[in-house]
């Protein structure tokens, strides 16, 4: 039986990228292995590490359609939701602005407080913007010199609808796509979960050793995201 949550996670980034991304993990899983070692990384995990991504450099190599719904699904999706947050903290840093004397037309930087959202799930995003929209509509002329005069609440609406109906589509889509497909994802969503588990363990094993801390991150994932990064939509014609 498939891993949903691994299927979800495995929508995040595009099988090249977790691939590049794992051979520079691994190269250093080889490096520091006695140190990882001893915080938690013994030998079977780490070839089960490697047993991982050489099942999914064999389907790099596939020359069938298959991954093609996997990264439409990563594409959609998942840049809907980045932009999605990358609005909301850019608002965020607006409003730290415009209200840093206290609250302006009723409304205070309390208001946009997280709390407790980590902004991880779609719907976390999604409850974020719905919840931003309204409230941050009496400042829109306030805000509008950091959006190139744009209504940020209008921004924050389309950014919403655009993650909705990705989202949307992804569910109708998600009961059409092959087993493979659905095997991929799978596959892709376990990669990742080792990455960030070797640089949790990482982060452990070389406490003070800030210099090889850094080594173990998910830079070459976020580069190739932001890579495929495209113009945000523009806002709904009023």
């Amino acid at each position: 039986m498939l891993n949903a949550r691994l299927v979800e996670k495995g929508k995040l980034f595009s099988a090249d990228s977790l691939q590049q991304q794992g051979n520079v993990i691994h190269e250093l899983v080889q490096a520091y292995q006695a140190d990882l070692a001893r915080s938690g990384l013994d030998e079977t995990r780490a070839a089960f590490f490697k047993q991982q991504l050489d099942l999914l450099a064999g389907t790099l190599g596939d020359v069938g359609v298959t991954r093609d719904g996997a990264k439409a699904m990563t594409a959609d999706e998942g840049l809907a939701k980045s932009e999605g947050k990358t609005l909301a903290r850019s608002i965020r840093e607006a409003l730290r602005i415009v209200l840093k004397d206290g609250p302006v037309e009723g409304v205070s930087l309390e208001q946009f407080a997280l709390n407790g959202n980590l902004m991880q799930s779609t719907k976390d995003v999604l409850a974020y913007l719905n919840s931003m929209g309204a409230k941050v509509a009496p400042l829109d002329a306030h805000l509008a010199r950091f959006f190139e005069g744009q209504k940020a609440s209008e921004l924050v609406k389309a950014a919403w609808t655009r993650l909705r109906d990705a989202d949307a589509l992804q569910e109708k889509s998600r009961v059409d796509l092959p087993t493979e497909t659905l095997a991929l994802l799978e596959l892709k969503g376990r990669v990742l979960d080792l990455i960030e588990e070797i640089n949790g363990i990482a982060r452990i094993a070389f406490e003070g050793r800030a210099e090889v801390r850094a080594k173990f991150n998910k830079d070459l994932l976020y580069r190739g995201r932001r890579a495929r990064k495209t113009t945000p939509a523009a806002p709904p014609v009023a």
